[in-house]
């Protein structure tokens, strides 16, 4: 007896995974550890993927077993492939969906932080004369906050992201 595996593609975007387009390869950002470039890489034809950042790779099944923590045969069960379709769960999709736009904000806004502060940095340096440097006045009472927001961001502390994420985002 034979069974085909479920596409790979549908099964990592069912799960909530947002996979970009590069060539014939899909690339998105490990659902497996956290990083800030997306080093997760699925091949289509070869209905498999491989993470570059943390070695994990394998087929529609492994890819399930590991992002559910299920054993070989319950993935085998979630995934319908003795018997039943597989359906994902649309709660379980849609946290996350928002889980991974939390990561991929998280990683924007470090960036754009980590950009600030080079550039005050760089600004600070080449300033020559008293105009120039009243001129970055408005801007040096940012700097703290700024590594405070970068500190944070590069902790493993979720719920002190999410506050900060709150804040920017809503202003509370």
């Amino acid at each position: 007896m034979t069974f085909q595996k479920p596409d790979i593609v549908t099964i990592i975007q069912n799960e909530g995974v947002h996979l970009i387009h590069k060539g014939k390869s899909l690339f998105a950002l490990c659902p497996f550890h956290t990083e800030k470039h997306p080093l997760f890489r699925v091949y289509p034809e070869q209905n498999s993927f491989y993470c570059f950042g943390c070695g994990t790779g394998g087929d529609s099944i492994l890819f399930i077993k590991k992002y559910k923590n299920l054993s070989f045969q319950e993935a085998v069960k979630y995934l319908g492939i003795n018997g039943k379709p597989y359906r994902p769960n649309p709660k379980e999709t849609r946290r996350k969906e928002l889980l991974q736009q939390f990561r991929q904000w998280c990683n924007e806004y470090y960036d754009d932080l980590c950009s600030l502060y080079r550039t005050l940095q760089r600004a600070k340096e080449t300033a020559k004369t008293i105009e120039e440097v009243e001129a970055l006045a408005p801007v040096y009472h940012q700097e703290s906050a700024w590594l405070y927001q970068i500190e944070i961001l590069q902790c493993d502390d979720n719920q002190a992201k999410f506050n900060l994420y709150k804040e920017a985002v809503f202003g509370n």
